[in-house]
């Protein structure tokens, strides 16, 4: 039990097991409502198509989350950090079970944007644990604790999810799950008691308040440019690997693949159909973060934040150059993992240096904004990718993510200076 509480203090399980529990509903929303949309009482409305309505529902809880993340981090500044996470699992239960015994467009809508809080306050919970329980040598491993953790939860909802939805109805498969995440709430209560520190601003003009950096990386009173631009530079990255590798490439690679199949919807000589190759390699990048997030954090603890940035970037930045190369089914089967592979080690990179850049008085408040980083990038990736692609087809969108990654990669070092080796203490 000391080695385990070691290599994972259990304050970090505490804080991550409760989200793991709670995200199967909204994993598993993915999967079934646009091909069930009619079961959840979505249809044409207002004259709108019932695709808008499905997309809506789908983003809504992206969208809310670029104002709920600031709001997290007012919160536990306020309260602490234990109790108003344990209300945020109690609203990703109920958002979960509104899935299954609500319908229509309102009641959706309604419980999606709530779930976009509640997750809000779970990230936010997990990433300041991770900072107050683990030392500079293990805070990367800790990290991807969080995003293997909750991807588990993804995976099983997504398998195991979606028999249970085929094989007996909606209202049954989400009041399971919702059941699971009664377990998560009684987790919840052990969660370390942290006070983050709060930071107390001069009342000042309109100008003053939307300054452009308040606006980017939220205010550090007495903090200067030394310390602003290097957290800016990270969370721009953190803004262009979810714009590509969470939302662009994952949203189009249906169609992308569409572009090469023959008469029957079959690609790779007849051996896959479309759709069942897309859902493998989407599943890639969920199984990449189970099963790597922690290996990579550590990885990060090891040879340095700066490093594993730049042989992830590296490694993101050709996997999309070669698609658009080479435009066959056969280099996005082979590149495509290597592109979610890399994006789970340069994030936990990432997640780890964002909170070692800021000073502890500051550290909630830059990881909401970060994290608002984070959701931006990952809502605009799909509307984006469709967007270029009617324009200058999917093999633009690719570029334009490459473009975008190498970009905030320079901005980075320049900011940061050169990677060099074992570098905990990132500034």
């Amino acid at each position: 039990m000391m080695r385990v509480r070691r290599i994972v203090p259990m304050e970090m399980v505490y804080a991550v097991s409760p989200t793991g529990t709670v995200i199967m509903g909204d994993s598993l929303m993915y999967v079934v409502l646009p091909v069930a949309a009619l079961e959840f009482g979505v249809d044409g409305h207002l004259g709108l198509a019932a695709s808008f309505w499905i997309g809506l529902a789908l983003s809504i809880n992206r969208f809310i989350r670029l104002v709920s993340n600031s709001l997290a981090a007012s919160v536990y500044q306020r309260f602490g950090v234990r109790w108003p996470f344990v209300a945020s699992i109690a609203v990703g239960v109920l958002s979960t079970l509104a899935y299954g015994l609500g319908s229509g467009v309102a009641v959706l809508l309604l419980a999606r944007a709530a779930w976009g809080v509640a997750y809000s306050f779970m990230r936010l919970a997990a990433q300041l644990t991770a900072f107050a329980v683990g030392t500079s040598a293990m805070r990367g491993r800790l990290m991807g604790l969080f995003n293997s953790g909750q991807r588990f939860g993804s995976f099983v909802a997504v398998t195991a999810g979606a028999m249970v939805f085929h094989l007996t109805s909606r209202e049954v498969t989400f009041t399971i799950l919702a059941a699971i995440g009664l377990l998560g709430v009684l987790i919840a209560t052990r969660v370390p008691d942290l006070r983050p520190e709060r930071i107390r601003f001069s009342v000042g003009g309109l100008r003053e308040r939307l300054n452009a950096w308040d606006l980017a990386i939220s205010r550090l009173p007495r903090y200067g440019r030394k310390l602003r631009l290097p957290l800016l530079s990270i969370s721009l990255m953190r803004f262009a690997t979810a714009f590509g590798a969470n939302g662009l490439a994952i949203a189009t690679m249906a169609p992308y693949l569409a572009r090469f199949a023959d008469d029957n919807d079959r690609v790779l000589g007849g051996a896959f159909a479309v759709v069942t190759l897309a859902g493998l390699l989407v599943g890639s990048r969920w199984l990449a973060e189970i099963t790597l997030g922690v290996l990579m954090g550590h990885l990060s603890d090891r040879i340095g934040r700066r490093m594993s940035i730049a042989y992830g970037m590296a490694a993101m930045v050709a996997s999309l150059a070669v698609m658009v190369a080479f435009d066959s089914v056969v280099a996005v089967v082979l590149t495509m993992p290597v592109l979610f592979i890399a994006a789970v080690g340069v994030n936990t990179a990432l997640d780890a240096a964002i909170g070692e850049t800021a000073t502890s008085s500051t550290r909630a408040a830059v990881l909401g904004r970060y994290s608002t980083w984070l959701d931006l990038g990952a809502a605009l990736g799909p509307f984006a990718g469709f967007l270029i692609a009617d324009r200058i087809g999917f093999e633009g969108g690719f570029l334009v993510a490459a473009a975008l990654l190498a970009g905030t990669w320079a901005l980075y070092v320049g900011a940061m200076g050169a990677p060099r080796r074992r570098q905990h203490r990132q500034q």
